[in-house]
């Protein structure tokens, strides 16, 4: 016992500086978008990787878990660990030259600016023109010239694919995205289970709104319904739901101080945001990534968020889900361990950040932050809720899908595939014979990834059903609802975040809500008439 506990003291030591280095690095990288910081970064990576590869310590954490460890504490720290070595492991030579591909895409990435004419533009501008254009040629144009990103990364992200299979054939795996389930206490087969399951829940009603989008959009666009196309439906992968609603929250919110009511929404629930906005970088800028994340540096309370903020409600459902990222980490108990200061899982803190990005429709969010008082401007918000909800449901079935099939046969017709895929959960007939699905930055640079966006959406229903059923009643607060409740936050931190790493994920949502993850609770908030 005495060889563990001193085990783990010297890997903390030699590690936490390294972590706070790495996540430096990148955060330099992606908003300043200078060659030397995507060098930095790129060193970084392989010297973390260099630690969790070494085989001895990996053999020596595999021969302690195979042994009774009474200390509960001691043995989630060595199975956390050993995921970590276990992601890392085979030649060396193989892992730095994988960080270096990565690396050299991702900055294609973020400093790509799709070009129509001879004027380059940014992702809000491009988004601005798929929202609101109404001439089918320049909607093309603009979609087409934003997917120009996956003509240009395509094979060098086939080539990493294939190292990356290279990589977990040879510890014993059919292939990457199988070793990286394992390393994160997850299954394939079960992830499929549940995507099955969630496609026959939301089948019937994305049928139902399928055709009411695409009426709506034969209307607005005078065009016929064989004329649909990807770039009708008012987002670059149909991943967002389209507007067919008369309630239009841009208006709502266009002239909105998005961080104060921020700053008020957390205050009130217990979990102030000032300290994260105060280190954020929150607008867009030539060579920052155009994407949006949060990140801790340090485990110790540096928090920040990268934003590329507009005054759309799609970006104060950004901002709002970035922050609930934020929070998880920063008010997490600081006793805890270093090895478990971090979430629970990927979809736990996904969970988190999706529960608090839908308050952005939320009737009584938009009441009590942004003082909307008339009814009117109110009236369609729960059925642009679920438009949404469903909508991504059925886009992640077609990442996952793909993405899983991608590693199990990469030399496949991709391109057809990705179409098919489209076809079958999304309900658009098209092919054009172009790696459209490269344009997806998550392939790169968040692999074995997304599937943990849609577990998240299921958690965050079950989080709401148990808060408005169990917590809510138990505090005797009449009213379901909880956009003001102190309540709220002390539910949050000591059921989930004061946890940290200490608890498998779904140890974490049975402790947490009463149940194993379940999607009956996303059904019977979105699905169910």
């Amino acid at each position: 016992m005495e060889e563990v506990k001193e085990f783990i003291i010297e890997h903390v030591n030699k590690t936490k500086i390294l972590n706070q280095d790495l996540q430096l690095s990148w955060w330099n990288a992606y908003t300043k978008g200078h060659e030397e910081d995507y060098k930095k970064y790129s060193e970084l990576k392989n010297r973390y990787k260099w630690v969790y590869n070494n085989k001895e310590e990996f053999n020596k954490i595999k021969n302690w878990l195979s042994e009774d460890i009474s200390n509960s504490l001691l043995k989630r720290q060595l199975k956390v660990l050993y995921n970590l070595y276990l992601s890392c492991q085979g030649e060396y030579e193989i892992l730095t030259e994988i960080t270096e591909r990565e690396t050299k895409i991702e900055k294609k990435f973020n400093s790509f600016r799709p070009k129509i004419g001879n004027e380059k533009v940014t992702d809000n501008q491009i988004n601005k023109i798929m929202t609101e254009e109404t001439d089918s040629r320049k909607l093309q144009v603009a979609w087409e010239a934003s997917k120009k990103q996956g003509e240009e990364v395509a094979n060098d992200l086939l080539e990493i694919i294939a190292l990356r299979n290279n990589l977990a054939v040879r510890q014993g795996f059919n292939n990457y995205y199988e070793m990286m389930l394992e390393a994160s206490e997850q299954k394939e087969y079960d992830i499929a289970k549940i995507f099955k399951e969630v496609e026959k829940i939301t089948d019937s009603s994305f049928k139902e709104l399928k055709k009411e989008i695409d009426s709506f959009l034969i209307s607005k666009l005078k065009i016929k319904y064989e004329e649909l196309a990807p770039w009708h439906y008012q987002d670059l992968f149909f991943q967002e739901s389209p507007r067919i609603y008369n309630t239009n929250l841009n208006l709502l919110y266009k002239e909105k101080d998005f961080l104060e009511i921020v700053k008020e929404f957390y205050n009130k629930i217990g979990l102030p945001v000032e300290k994260i906005i105060e280190k954020s970088d929150l607008y867009e800028r030539t060579g920052k990534s155009q994407h949006a994340f949060c990140i801790d540096i340090d485990r110790k309370g540096d928090i920040r968020a990268l934003t590329n903020l507009k005054k759309t409600e799609k970006w104060m459902e950004t901002l709002l889900h970035e922050l609930g990222h934020g929070v998880y980490w920063l008010y997490m108990k600081r006793d805890l361990p270093y090895v478990l200061r971090q979430e629970a899982h990927t979809l736990t803190t996904e969970a988190i950040a999706q529960f608090f990005g839908r308050q952005s429709k939320n009737r009584n969010f938009l009441k009590t932050y942004c003082k909307v008082e008339r009814e009117e401007d109110l009236k369609d918000l729960e059925k642009m809720l679920k438009l949404r909800q469903v909508i991504f449901s059925r886009w992640s079935q077609v990442m996952v899908n793909f993405e899983m099939s991608l590693y199990q046969n990469p030399n496949q017709d991709l391109n057809k595939l990705w179409w098919e895929l489209v076809r079958k959960y999304q309900g658009i007939n098209f092919y054009r014979d172009k790696p459209d699905w490269a344009s997806k930055i998550h392939f790169i640079s968040a692999p074995v990834y997304y599937h943990n966006y849609l577990l998240g959406e299921l958690m965050a229903s079950q989080i709401n059903n148990f808060l408005v059923k169990r917590i809510m009643k138990e505090n005797k607060v009449q009213s379901p609802d909880y956009v003001n409740k102190l309540i709220v936050g002390e539910y949050l931190k000591k059921s989930i975040f004061d946890e940290g790493m200490n608890l498998p994920w779904n140890e974490l949502i049975k402790k947490s809500t009463g149940e194993y993850l379940q999607a009956k609770y996303f059904a019977e908030e979105f699905c169910e008439k």
